[in-house]
């Protein structure tokens, strides 16, 4: 067999893994001990090692390989530049000085590989059944196992709760009278036997124009439909915001999309099978939504009176403002050891019973004990921001970005392991790797999709012939990847979305090209 088709089918095999490649099962640590790192991120690393070989010697033109050649030695200098930067932090907080170098630089090569996989992916010019394949079976493995395990109680759970690592209560659950009442929505969202909620809602949302697609334009076939029923229910199990009230949203979007293109392609064959079953099951999941886990999440609002009343009852409040006149005195008299003491000891009496800061992150990940200042002044943070782990994430990551006081974190960033090792990764991912890569880093590894997007839309709307539903869905998926990310975070730093966000965008790339 030649190596053109030797390297093709490597790749259909490569993306047909990726699944399995994200089970919870290959993160656990007694396997990373052993490896020192994941099994599956040796396993993806080993085959795009392979797969840009080959496509480096199958390239024909010198001048393209003298480009890639460039591309990959800028990546390096940066590379360079960051991990320097990287030993230069000086902020004194243990969780943040957890730091690996070669951890570091697994996450440059995370987040570049994406990228060599557009190349790839071009340059394979695999054909419409392929991709349709590879797109029905991914989503067939994710949903079928998701479904499954959630209906026998053995799926984890999406948020971390103390009493189970699986989820309590399947989906026939949902819809006991008043079961929300008493139970939390976190008992009831489950994701299967995968890694990350966020990254799996990321994944399925975003692709799924480009499952619609596929399936409204086959012929009817049992397996299309039961994967896209299977997909809509494992995505309402998942819990989160996106994947309930996003994956509808992305529905019908992408059913008013086909019917558009069908209208000005002037396609009397509108209504058929597939689209009939399509809308119904849009219209059953839509039905259903108030009795998602993810519509039944409580708020900051569903407990704000209650600690404002606690605070006002304790005395809290009044003991606050008679603190912050002594501190203010105790300051003047240089008295910084007493204005620690009389700080620590107010947030050790009422920062977790009374003003609810948190224990985890109060506690754990950044503790008040060793910058007693920040989480002192948390406590004039409205309890709605407080309370909310996004924005708690954020005030830390920008508190220690202010410590850290290098201007070179502007331009290559402090560090990816450093925040994450302190479980404060924020859930923003443009804030968030502009920390973590700096401005540089941004337009290396993130922005390039966003770039080529732009780049394809405007050829497209040149070329009339170029102006196809196909090509639209795939600039809807790319689209729905930079949205989320900003949206919900735990979308550039994970494999399982950004191999397919550099799939996707290579067969797009290859679709306007020809």
């Amino acid at each position: 067999m030649k190596l053109k088709k030797i390297s093709k089918y490597t790749l259909i095999i490569f993306m047909l893994l990726e699944p399995l490649l994200d089970l919870k099962i290959l993160y656990s640590d007694n396997l990373i001990n052993i490896f020192k790192f994941s099994p599956a991120t040796i396993i993806r690393i080993i085959f795009l090692i392979f797969l840009g070989i080959s496509s480096f010697y199958l390239f024909k033109d010198k001048i393209k390989k003298k480009h890639l050649i460039i591309f990959i030695s800028i990546y390096l200098i940066y590379t360079i530049f960051h991990l320097y930067n990287a030993t230069l932090f000086k902020v004194p907080i243990s969780t943040y000085n957890n730091y690996s170098i070669l951890s570091e630089i697994f996450y440059l090569i995370r987040i570049f590989c994406p990228l060599m996989l557009v190349f790839i992916t071009y340059e394979e010019k695999l054909e419409y059944k392929d991709i349709s394949k590879i797109i029905l079976i991914v989503y067939f493995i994710f949903s079928s196992i998701m479904v499954l395990t959630n209906f026998l109680k053995i799926a984890l759970t999406s948020y971390n709760i103390l009493e189970s690592k699986t989820v309590m209560y399947n989906f026939f659950s949902w819809f006991k009278p008043g079961i929300y009442d008493n139970i939390g929505s976190e008992y009831f969202a489950s994701k299967g036997l995968f890694s990350y909620a966020n990254s799996l809602s990321a994944l399925l949302v975003s692709m799924l124009p480009l499952l619609i697609y596929i399936v409204l334009n086959a012929k009817f076939k049992v397996f299309n439909i039961l994967t896209l029923f299977l997909t809509i229910m494992s995505l309402a199990m998942l819990g989160t915001r996106v994947a309930g009230l996003g994956m509808l949203l992305v529905f019908l979007v992408s059913i008013l999309l086909y019917i558009f293109f069908k209208v000005i392609n002037k396609d009397k064959k509108i209504w058929n099978i597939n689209l009939f079953l399509v809308i119904l099951i849009f219209l059953t999941f839509a039905g259903i939504y108030k009795f998602y886990p993810a519509a039944n999440r409580l708020s900051g609002d569903d407990y704000q009176e209650g600690v404002e009343e606690r605070i006002r009852e304790s005395g809290a409040d009044k003991e606050l403002i008679k603190l912050k006149e002594e501190i203010k005195e105790l300051k003047e008299k240089g008295e910084i050891n007493l204005v620690k003491e009389k700080e620590i000891a107010f947030l050790e009496k009422y920062g977790n019973a009374i003003y609810d800061l948190g224990f985890y992150f109060r506690e754990k990940a950044y503790p008040y004990t060793e910058d007693y200042e920040f989480w002192f002044q948390m406590l004039d943070v409205p309890y709605l921001e407080r309370c909310d782990n996004r924005k708690i994430k954020s005030y830390i990551t920008k508190h220690v970005f202010e410590l850290n006081n290098n201007k070179l974190d502007y331009l290559v960033g402090f560090s990816f392991e450093r925040p994450m090792n302190a479980n404060v990764y924020m859930e923003n991912d443009i804030i968030a790797q502009f920390y973590s890569l700096g401005i540089l880093g941004l337009i290396l590894f993130i922005f390039p999709y966003l770039g080529v997007l732009v780049y394809i839309l405007i050829k497209i709307f040149k070329d009339k012939e170029k102006f196809t539903y196909l090509n639209i869905t795939l600039c809807m998926v790319i689209m729905l990847i930079y949205f989320i990310s900003i949206l919900s975070g735990n979308v550039f730093d994970q494999w399982i979305v950004t191999l397919f966000l550099g799939f996707i965008l290579g067969i797009l790339l290859r679709n306007v090209k020809e």
